[in-house]
């Protein structure tokens, strides 16, 4: 699994469970989902694949949360949902 694909899994359980949960899942909770589900997918790549948890799976775990909130953020800004500055 790629980081990419790693990314657009998290993204797509986030917007899962905010059509789901959508008064829950709002703001800082869905900040912490990503988080959460980040942890989740890096621990099924390296289990998966067989590897041990070292340097490479904890910068792999910061690229997909990056990568998964700027994700996040500009599906809301594309979606309109976003406030300016």
């Amino acid at each position: 699994m790629t980081q990419l694909q790693a990314i657009a899994v998290v993204m797509a359980i986030v917007q899962f469970l905010k059509k789901v949960l959508p008064n829950v899942i709002q703001g800082p909770v869905a900040v912490v989902l990503v988080v959460l589900a980040s942890v989740g997918v890096t621990a099924y790549k390296f289990i998966s694949e067989g590897t041990a948890f070292t340097f490479a799976a904890i910068t792999f775990l910061i690229a997909v949360i990056i990568g998964a909130l700027s994700g996040y953020g500009l599906l809301k800004v594309a979606g309109g949902t976003a406030t300016p500055n």
